[in-house]
């Protein structure tokens, strides 16, 4: 009997699903936008507070939020552990523009989202400027 010689398989990595939450809605269209450039990112909703963050991640089961911390209604830290408890296997992660225009580049934005996305482990992902960092 002859045995089938085994082949590796590419590795194929999937796509990552993304739901953006943010009550400035050009801040959240130019971030979806961007993220939409990205053949391994897929958008898969928009939520404009943080109640309706819940309840888009409940539904949607999104691997990673990407979660503004100032909103009306129910804030990002409350929507944060909330969307935890109805999206365990989610990953959130806190974008804002609040204290700086230089969140960080878009392309470390993507890439942390692809690791977020693709790991289970946390990703340090500082979105502090450099002279924050001393300070701290």
């Amino acid at each position: 009997m002859r045995r089938k010689k085994l082949t590796a398989v590419p590795n194929r990595q999937r796509t990552v699903r993304v739901l953006v939450v943010d009550d400035h809605a050009l801040f959240a269209e130019a971030l979806m936008f961007t993220l939409g450039i990205e053949d391994r990112i897929e958008v898969v909703g928009w939520a404009k507070d943080g109640v309706e963050a819940v309840s888009l991640a409940e539904s949607l089961q999104p691997d990673v939020v990407l979660m503004d911390v100032h909103m009306p209604c129910m804030d990002g830290i409350e929507a944060t552990r909330r969307v935890r408890e109805v999206s365990p296997r989610s990953w959130v992660t806190i974008v804002t523009s609040a204290r700086s225009a230089e969140l960080a580049s878009h392309a470390k934005l993507i890439d942390s989202i692809l690791e977020l996305g693709q790991t289970s482990t946390v990703v340090p992902f500082p979105l502090h400027r450099r002279d924050e960092a001393r300070t701290a």
